[in-house]
C-alpha cells in the first residue's frame, strides 16, 4: 500500500543543511510533500548564502518563515497544511538515510513506526519515548490525536510519551537517524 509522506523539517541559521537534507529526502521520495520551517533570525536572512540558497529548493517544497526560534512551534505551524499520509519529522543538523525511511513509510503498519539511531557513530536503541522524534515516523490520523505540540522542553518527548501510551509501534532495524552531538543528548 502506498502512502504519501510529508516530510516537516526546521532550519535555524543553517540553510545550506536544509537544503541538503531535502535534496536528499526529494531524490529517494519524489512524490514527497516537504515543508520548510525557517526559524532563521532576520539577520541571517540578510546574508547572500541564505538569500540564493532559498531560490533551490525543490518545487514540492512549501517554505513557511516562522519569526519565532522554536521547533515545536515551528512543526505546529507546519501540521497545519497536512491532512493525511504518513509524516517524518527532520532537522538541519543531523543526517537521515531517505531510502530507509521511504521503504519503511510504504509498509503495513499503524499509529507509529520507529528505528533505532547513531548517536555520533554509536547505534541507540531506545525501547521507549526517549528518543529523538527524527528516528519515528507517524501515521497522520495517529498523530493528530497527539498534537499540538507544546512549546516547551522536551515537548518531542512528552508526544512521544502519549504515543508509547496508545500502542507500542511497529520497530523496525534500519537507521534512519544520524545524530551529531548539539543539544540535548541521549543516553545508551
Amino acid at each position: 500500500m502506498k502512502k504519501h509522506v510529508t516530510a516537516v523539517v526546521v532550519t535555524y541559521a543553517m540553510i545550506d543543511s536544509a537544503l541538503n537534507n531535502i535534496a536528499k529526502l526529494a531524490f529517494a521520495m519524489p512524490n514527497a510533500t516537504i515543508i520548510l520551517v525557517d526559524n532563521s533570525p532576520e539577520k541571517y536572512k540578510q546574508l547572500s548564502v541564505y538569500k540564493n540558497a532559498v531560490t533551490r529548493l525543490p518545487v514540492q517544497c512549501t517554505y513557511i518563515e516562522n519569526r519565532k526560534n522554536s521547533r515545536f512551534i515551528a512543526y505546529n505551524l507546519a501540521l497545519q497544511s497536512i491532512r493525511g499520509g504518513r509524516v517524518v519529522f527532520r532537522t538541519d543538523d543531523d543526517e537521515f538515510d531517505e531510502a530507509i525511511t521511504a521503504s519503511i513509510a510504504k509498509q503495513e503498519w499503524n499509529g507509529f513506526a520507529t528505528t533505532p539511531h547513531k548517536f555520533n557513530g554509536t547505534l541507540q536503541q531506545a525501547k521507549d519515548h526517549r528518543r529523538p522524534i527524527e528516528s519515528c515516523i507517524f501515521d497522520y490520523a495517529f498523530l493528530q490525536r497527539l498534537l499540538p505540540f507544546k512549546n516547551e522542553a522536551s515537548a518531542d518527548w512528552q508526544l512521544l510519551k502519549h504515543a508509547y501510551e496508545a500502542q507500542r509501534p511497529k520497530e523496525y532495524d534500519d537507521v534512519i537517524l544520524y545524530k551529531h552531538g548539539h543539544g540535548r543528548e541521549i543516553p545508551a
